[in-house]
């Protein structure tokens, strides 16, 4: 939803990827959680530049998501450094990317607490994903070039509005989907985990490049293997293996960022087309597990 003067970007993370820099994130809740310690000591760890909160595996708490928000928030920093210095958080969805059209409802009220953007498990259709983007965006003005995927969000801005420190109006203008709008903030993540998704990743890639939607998709190796091999703890088997390698080409083809489980290998990853990086929290808030030599070898 464009307006007439551009709003400055909120989303810090949308800069790294257009100039194609890798960007590196951690589970804040996935063992327990998030509270007021947590927020307070991810929003120092310096190493990581968003974070990955929990709804698929931890319980779905929409309360102690806006807390943790909340608690992010570090008014000297703001007033130094500008409202960009908060880390964006992007929670991981209880349903699969099959079910949002069934609960279309669990997205609102996600992001009306004021989140940078989805992350959408197993995702394994075309389809799937593009109606993930609908129900993530504002309804858009019909015969507008930006109109589809036909957005199905509710409107309900104060809370998110505030968290962003924008108006009501430019909160609307501002919380598009990343590519499809020139102002859009949200950062959708779609999580390849299955046979069926890697099967249908290309059409998938192909499906967001052409809707004009810039998302990453993530190769979730550790459902893969259990989807190829029936057990857990395969990931470097050849079938997973292969998937990976199917993920990382079909965001090369069509220009989307693909995001891995795992900092090792960094620099070859990041010349096979990974731009996202994961690992899990908080013990490793203040251990991170890449040095600073390993992010400045691929630019960071």
């Amino acid at each position: 939803m464009t307006q007439d003067l551009p709003i400055p970007r909120v989303n810090p993370l949308l800069d790294l990827l257009d100039a194609e820099k890798p960007i590196f994130s951690i589970w804040v809740n996935y063992y327990g959680n998030g509270n007021d310690y947590q927020a307070a000591a991810a929003a120092q760890a310096s190493a990581y530049d968003f974070l990955l909160y929990d709804l698929e595996h931890q319980p779905f708490d929409i309360g102690e998501l806006r807390q943790f928000l909340w608690y992010l928030l570090d008014p000297a920093a703001i007033e130094a450094k500008g409202r960009r210095v908060t880390k964006p958080v992007i929670p991981r969805l209880p349903l699969n990317a099959r079910e949002v059209n069934q609960n279309q409802w669990i997205i609102k009220q996600v992001l009306d607490t004021g989140v940078a953007g989805l992350m959408f498990p197993c995702t394994e259709t075309a389809e799937e994903a593009l109606n993930a983007v609908a129900a993530a965006r504002y309804a858009q003005k019909p015969g507008s070039t930006d109109f589809l995927p036909e957005g199905k969000r509710g409107y309900s801005p104060a809370v998110p509005q505030r968290y962003w420190g924008l108006s009501a109006d430019d909160y609307v203008a501002s919380s598009d989907i990343w590519g499809l709008d020139p102002q859009g903030n949200l950062l959708l993540i779609f999580i390849i985990e299955s046979w069926r998704g890697v099967e249908n990743v290309r059409a998938i890639a192909k499906a967001l490049r052409d809707a004009h939607v810039k998302a990453i998709l993530w190769a979730g190796g550790g459902d893969m293997a259990l989807s190829y091999d029936g057990s857990y703890g395969t990931g470097d088997s050849e079938a997973t293996v292969a998937g990976v390698d199917a993920i990382l080409a079909a965001g090369r083809e069509f220009g989307l960022p693909v995001g891995l489980n795992s900092y090792q290998g960094l620099e070859v990853e990041v010349a096979r087309g990974a731009r996202a990086f994961f690992t899990v929290g908080p013990a490793h808030l203040n251990r991170p597990p890449i040095t600073r030599e390993a992010r400045l070898a691929v630019g960071r």
